[in-house]
């Protein structure tokens, strides 16, 4: 994943540690797989998403969108984003957010199609080139936030 080079500081542990912290009650792992077979080998999964309470009750965190160079193109990375926005709405969030690299042009894309919206940095720990953005779980409570502002 050379996107990641400089920007995730803690891959190694993050990786080994999986499915930690991405685990009901607080979220989600998923993996894409090119067909559903029981325990598949690794080279079978297409890509993966996750999700985590950033600030309970209310908002959660995707991170960890990436879909292989062989699968790109084919709608997984956005039918993952579509499923965790489905998970936050399960788990009770109403909004989410992430963050993501510049240079990633069509993720931002994909973004901006699903509804989420620009906003300043809102952790620690961000790059100061990484893009932030936030949608509501369900897309008519973001027209009610956008008319109060």
């Amino acid at each position: 994943m050379p996107h990641t080079n400089g920007r995730w500081l803690n891959a190694a542990a993050d990786i080994a540690a999986l499915p930690d912290p991405y685990v009901l009650p607080r979220g989600v792992l998923l993996i894409a797989l090119e067909d559903e077979r029981l325990n598949p080998p690794p080279e079978m999964a297409l890509g993966c998403g996750a999700l985590i309470s950033y600030e309970p009750p209310a908002l959660a965190q995707i991170k960890r969108v990436y879909v292989r160079p062989h699968a790109r193109r084919r709608g997984i990375g956005e039918a993952i984003t579509r499923e965790l926005i489905s998970w936050a709405d399960t788990l009770g969030f109403e909004r989410v957010r992430l963050d993501t690299a510049p240079e990633l042009l069509a993720a931002q894309a994909l973004y901006a199609q699903l509804g989420f919206y620009p906003i300043p940095h809102y952790r620690e720990g961000l790059l100061p080139d990484s893009l932030c953005f936030e949608r509501a779980v369900h897309p008519m409570d973001q027209c009610a936030t956008f008319q109060d502002q």
